[in-house]
């Protein structure tokens, strides 16, 4: 038994447009994973007076919701690597207000961890070596 199959120049051209088409989504899935970086915001403050209250946004003004953290939280979330977060922190009669990811500082980086203290709010990228970026200012 003997098949062949022939194919028409719009069925070559379908086919042609369907592989293109799964190259094309497998690539930007791949780029999209590429270009995730974790942002991490621990509180290490003490219990009172009480928790620390957060709302970052991304560049343009989209929020990303407002997260109360209790001492030892740590709340994280997915960073496009070209685009800048910022968040502000309010704790008790305390505020603050920091770039929490800017894709010149890092990049570079896969992950980058805030640690928000009673005396600064602090960057790294190891979890180890912490350096003071963040005041809290006062009313």
């Amino acid at each position: 038994m003997n098949i062949t199959f022939t194919m028409t120049s719009g069925s070559r051209i379908l086919l042609f447009l369907a592989i293109a088409s799964f190259a094309i989504c497998t690539i930007a899935v791949e780029e999209q994973a590429d270009d995730a970086a974790i942002v991490h915001i621990i509180s290490d403050l003490p219990k009172q007076p009480g928790p620390v209250d957060v709302v970052c946004k991304f560049n343009g003004g989209s929020s990303l919701g407002e997260h109360t953290l209790n001492a030892g939280d740590d709340y994280q979330w997915s960073a496009q690597v070209k685009t800048v977060y910022y968040c502000r922190a309010i704790w008790g009669n305390r505020f603050a207000a920091w770039h929490a990811y800017e894709p010149s500082r890092d990049a570079s980086h896969g992950t980058v961890f805030w640690l928000v203290k009673d005396h600064g709010i602090f960057l790294s990228w190891d979890k180890s070596s912490w350096v003071k970026k963040v005041i809290w200012e006062t009313e």
